[in-house]
């Protein structure tokens, strides 16, 4: 069968053969020089929430024994909102290197002249003893962020929050306990808290005086190293858990890597589903061996060799060679410093990694470290 083609139709034809034409002459016709303004948007976005923040030490409170305080106001201004649970990533300068390290805002949202971040010692810290032994009311930083998504949402969690702590990770759950207080948040926070011994417990005083004036905050400790009959015994267990009713709460967990993976079989053994559970992960690092490795870096315009060590992340080896590594939260969590191993083996602290990352050998530096000679590609 023949079709026969119209006047108009031919015309539709010809404008479409010379389309490629006419949209070259529009291109090449147009405002071709650089935009000399910015957005009103994008000024706004900077200045209430600017990608550095120079900071001050105004006070440092001891906790603990191995716990300290440190309050942090801007040289110019106040600081960024945030919400409690959020981190911010502090840039420490040591032996020539500068390091970047995430630590939660302990203190409320509701005064923002000051970000407090509470810090406790770490075997083989770097930076955490450098600020417990070193830092000094005065001394002046550069912090980043805030940053985090270990914030309590009406709209995804339920009205009771079960926080279950670990060590250290309680300093997110204080902001959110001061938050309450300040009547910033409005749930209801039961928060178990385990340490080793009472001397441990960091803001014990404070966390009481709440409980005591706070209908809608709750605080039981448990010591896994000292027995008392004012105490509980032990390490959080299912049978602690199980004691709240399942399916009511949200749980809220913060605490070192052994103790996520520890309260994560136990979710499972009582069926709680994931959409119910926050982490926020604390790194601590393990007693490892000293041994090196050669590390090479493949980056856009060049290839770095340098020395790893099997008890060092390799971020660490990235920093101490001035390596401008993407990096934000350091525990493995947000991605940012996500990087393709082409070569050699490695151990991880790994937790929150897609599986088609690690189907193509990607890794997050912050938290892996090196068990042969390796290779990487940042992904910058």
């Amino acid at each position: 069968m023949k079709f026969k083609i119209g006047t108009s139709e031919k015309l539709d034809m010809l404008k479409f053969k010379n389309l490629g034409q006419e949209r070259e002459k529009i291109i090449k016709s147009s405002y071709t020089d650089n935009v000399k303004f910015d957005y009103k948007l994008n000024n706004l976005v900077k200045i209430i929430h600017p990608k550095e923040i120079k900071v001050t030490v105004t006070n440092i409170i001891n906790e603990t024994l191995e716990t300290k305080t440190f309050e942090l106001k801007p040289l110019n201004g106040t600081l960024p909102n945030f919400k409690a649970g959020q981190y911010i990533v502090l840039d420490i300068m040591k032996n020539g290197h500068i390091y970047k390290r995430s630590y939660s805002i302990s203190s409320s949202p509701k005064d923002l002249s000051s970000y407090q971040i509470t810090v406790k010692k770490v075997r083989n810290g770097l930076v955490s003893n450098y600020l417990l032994n070193n830092v000094k009311v005065g001394m002046e930083f550069t912090i980043h962020g805030p940053f985090g998504n270990f914030t309590y949402n009406r709209l995804r969690d339920k009205y009771d929050v079960l926080a279950l702590v670990g060590g250290s990770g309680i300093t997110p759950i204080m902001s959110l306990a001061r938050a309450i207080n300040d009547n910033l948040e409005d749930l209801n926070l039961t928060i178990i808290y385990g340490d080793h011994e009472e001397k441990d417990l960091i803001f014990k005083k404070e966390l009481d005086e709440l409980a005591k004036k706070n209908d809608n905050i709750k605080v039981r400790y448990l010591l896994s190293d000292e027995h008392s009959s004012v105490y509980d015994t032990g390490l959080i267990s299912k049978d602690t858990i199980s004691e709240y009713e399942i399916g009511k709460y949200s749980y809220f967990v913060c605490g070192p890597i052994h103790f996520y993976h520890h309260l994560n079989e136990i979710f499972k053994e009582l069926d709680i589903p994931n959409k119910l559970i926050r982490h926020d992960i604390f790194k601590e690092n393990e007693v490892l061996k000293h041994i090196k490795h050669n590390l090479t870096v493949l980056t856009n315009d060049e290839k770095i060799t340098l020395s790893c060590y099997e008890d060092e992340p390799i971020l660490q080896a990235l920093e101490e060679a001035d390596i401008d590594a993407p990096r934000k939260c350091l525990v493995g969590e947000c991605g940012f410093c996500r990087s393709k191993l082409i070569e050699g083996k490695i151990r991880t602290d790994e937790t929150r990694l897609r599986e088609a990352d690690k189907d193509y050998n990607y890794i997050h530096p912050c938290v892996s470290y090196p068990l042969s000679d390796i290779t990487i590609k940042l992904c910058k």
